[in-house]
């Protein structure tokens, strides 16, 4: 009996040396799968270190004596409206016809027009920190999303010019090739044409970054660039905040995050100033998420779209039809919608919505 025991006990041992020994070698191959992917999206003059110190600069403890109460401006909370956040966006992506990305296909066609630029993995005040955490090393394939309630739907038709694009891609990337055939380089390449957003929203990204260098010597961490649709729905299984209505912000390439987790008080109120001054301008849509992000916005022309557009928007945002009449009458009632830059716009400071979304 007692042998039995012993040889029961020596399985188990042996089998979750196994699983820790698997685990230990999944989770270091795709560290050195990051590293590589860090390095290939460096600029000429910054080297893998370099990246490696700026993440333990990120990361560092802060003194947390410093910095006083958390504030943060009524730019950054919550519309009395829930769906406004997200419908002003959607009024946006409504007012210049912009496409949303669906898979890695379409993203490939978007990067190779200069439509979207691609954003280095390191610079003096920025760094790309967990961009593409949900991406795989599977075949490129068209997104096709599912329709519960017809299964006899057939996936879309790609055109030869997709794969083209993406074949171009794979041939130079950020000053590397990639064999499609290999699933290491398809992982990489996907988490490198992740890491690209449009002009517009680089710009607003920069200009936020330098800001926050300037004044804490640190880099700023960026968290999320473009996310394409068939990108997104994978994402949401984990991350609640990842919206999939028609249009997705994070589709269009015009959004970013900020992730504040390992800044300090002074730091995360420093950058809400400047995000809530943005606002202000009317330059972009912003909100504090509370999965430790700032979600970013920007307007591609530097003008909030008006708000009857916002309002015709709310139900394409998510917001059920009835809400969108009341929201429409009390509006007529008290005038239009305060806007976002009126000090008495109304937000949400007590209880944010288990429904909230961007």
């Amino acid at each position: 009996m007692s042998r039995r025991v012993a040889l029961v006990s020596v399985f188990i041992l042996l089998a979750g040396v196994a699983v820790w020994a698997a685990f230990r070698y999944r989770a270091t191959r795709r560290n050195q799968l990051v590293q590589s992917i860090a390095e290939s999206n460096l600029t000429p003059n910054t080297s893998i270190d370099s990246w490696d110190v700026a993440v333990d600069k990120v990361k560092a403890e802060r003194d947390a004596s410093l910095g006083g109460a958390l504030e943060i401006p009524p730019e950054l909370k919550h519309y009395d409206e829930r769906y406004w956040f997200l419908a002003t966006q959607v009024a946006e992506i409504e007012k210049h016809n912009i496409h949303t990305i669906q898979d890695y296909l379409d993203l490939a066609g978007m990067i190779e027009r200069h439509e979207l630029v691609p954003v280095p993995a390191l610079t003096e005040s920025y760094i790309l920190l967990g961009i593409g955490q949900r991406a795989n090393d599977e075949p490129f394939e068209p997104y096709q999303e599912v329709d519960n309630q017809n299964s006899n739907v057939q996936p879309a038709p790609v055109s030869p010019e997709a794969y083209r694009s993406l074949q171009n891609l794979a041939k130079n990337f950020n000053g590397r090739s990639y064999d499609l055939n290999n699933p290491s380089d398809r992982y990489a390449l996907k988490v490198n044409m992740l890491s690209s957003v449009r002009p517009e929203a680089l710009k607003i990204l920069e200009q936020v970054a330098a800001a926050y260098h300037s004044q804490f010597d640190r880099t700023l961490p960026v968290s999320s660039l473009v996310r394409p649709e068939q990108y997104q729905h994978s994402l949401r299984r984990v991350n609640r905040n990842a919206v999939t209505i028609h249009a997705p912000p994070h589709s269009t390439g015009l959004a970013f995050d900020i992730d504040y987790r390992y800044m300090s008080v002074a730091e995360q109120n420093f950058v809400m100033r400047e995000l809530a001054r943005l606002k202000t301008e009317g330059k972009i849509e912003v909100i504090r998420e509370r999965s430790a992000n700032f979600h970013v916005f920007a307007f591609i022309n530097g003008v909030r779209p008006p708000d009857d557009l916002i309002t015709a928007s709310l139900e394409k945002a998510g917001a059920p039809p009835k809400e969108e009449e009341a929201h429409h009458t009390a509006s007529t009632e008290r005038g239009k919608p305060v806007p976002v830059k009126h000090p008495k716009a109304k937000v949400r400071t007590k209880r944010v919505s288990k429904k909230r979304r961007r």
